[in-house]
């Protein structure tokens, strides 16, 4: 008995369930006409924006870090030789190119700044950030503001930004560049491979960036990897070039060591040490000279060895990608959106009237 009960319970739930869908869709239908107003107005907002949001072009680089084979065992007895500790360069796995260190390296602040204040046409009048505030409308907004004015960074590009330039370019790159412009990734967690992605409002100014972003980096990492290894070379070499004219002066003094000798007095038993003397310092300096020269270029082969290669492997080419929002897509999502709001709103609207 309690089971029919419930069924017949239940039943009746449901039948005033579709009921009430069938009262809010009978009021939706003759509220047609405000839905497909409101429809039409979200569409055309859609297509304004569709029309007003500028293009932007994508330029991706990718590139590949060789790192260089380890030659330590033979640069590292070498050096200490002559007091220099290098064991600890030459078998290192990491790096600021290993793991994630490439990611936060080219997006660092730093980089970035560098990067945008390299020239943008051949006279140098024109930076990239200077190409950036155009681009992006900063420009004329930093116009009508009277604490900012007329901006131009080419100004100082051979010395430090004043403090507000400074400040300006810190927001170009926190606020915007690093945010939605520049995009560093690794495709494959497992390979070496290393994406940069740049998108900006203009076409030449997104090709430039991401070369120059990624140029500067490499510059800097093999500079960073091979600088002690160059230090002690160029130590090296000015104990070569010092001995060798050591070994002139040398050669020269035996020759007239020997001239002295020649001419000598018979009865002078001294002449000979001195002749002895030079032609001994200069065999030893000329031992000494070629062992050094020796081991210098064994340093230059080992250097080579181990100095890493940055290779690209794809480079877009122009015309660049471009970025923009579809007319036609913007138009039906609009409508979508905004007819969604207004059944939303016509619902809420009679439900609460009902209630009150």
């Amino acid at each position: 008995m309690q089971e029919n009960i419930q069924k017949e319970t239940d039943a009746i739930s449901l039948k005033e369930f579709i009921e009430k869908i069938k009262d809010v869709w009978r009021f939706l239908a003759t509220k047609w006409i405000i839905i497909v107003f409101f429809g039409f107005v979200g569409s055309a907002i859609g297509l304004t924006y569709a029309y007003l949001i500028p293009i932007k072009y994508t330029s991706k680089l990718t590139f590949v870090v060789e790192e260089g084979k380890s030659g330590g065992g033979g640069l590292a007895s070498l050096a200490g030789q002559f007091g220099f500790d290098i064991g600890s360069l030459t078998g290192g796995s990491g790096g600021v190119f290993s793991g994630e260190n490439i990611l936060l390296f080219l997006k660092s602040e730093g980089l970035c700044r560098e990067a945008l204040m390299t020239s943008y046409n051949q006279q140098g009048t024109l930076l990239l950030v200077d190409k950036y505030i155009e681009a992006s409308k900063l420009k004329k907004k930093w116009l009508r503001n009277k604490k900012i004015g007329d901006i131009n960074f080419a100004m100082y590009r051979d010395k430090p930004l004043p403090r507000l330039e400074d400040s300006l370019i810190q927001i170009i790159i926190n606020d915007r560049i690093l945010k939605t412009d520049l995009s560093v990734l690794k495709p494959d967690k497992k390979a070496s491979f290393i994406t940069v992605s740049v998108s900006m409002h203009d076409e030449m100014l997104s090709k430039l960036f991401s070369e120059r972003l990624v140029k500067i980096a490499t510059k800097k990492y093999v500079d960073f990897k091979t600088k002690v290894k160059i230090d002690n070379l160029n130590k090296l070499q000015r104990r070569a070039d010092s001995l060798s004219v050591l070994l002139n002066n040398k050669t020269f003094l035996a020759a007239s060591s020997q001239q002295v000798l020649v001419d000598a007095n018979p009865a002078m038993r001294l002449a000979p040490i001195n002749a002895e003397i030079s032609t001994r310092d200069k065999t030893m300096i000329g031992v000494i000279f070629s062992e050094v020269v020796k081991n210098l270029e064994i340093s230059k082969t080992l250097l080579n060895q181990e100095t890493p290669v940055i290779q690209m492997v794809d480079q877009s080419t122009l015309p660049l990608f471009e970025e923009k929002v579809g007319k036609i897509k913007s138009l039906v999502l609009g409508f979508i959106f905004f007819g969604f709001i207004t059944v939303f709103f016509l619902v809420v609207r009679r439900w609460y009237k009902t209630i009150i």
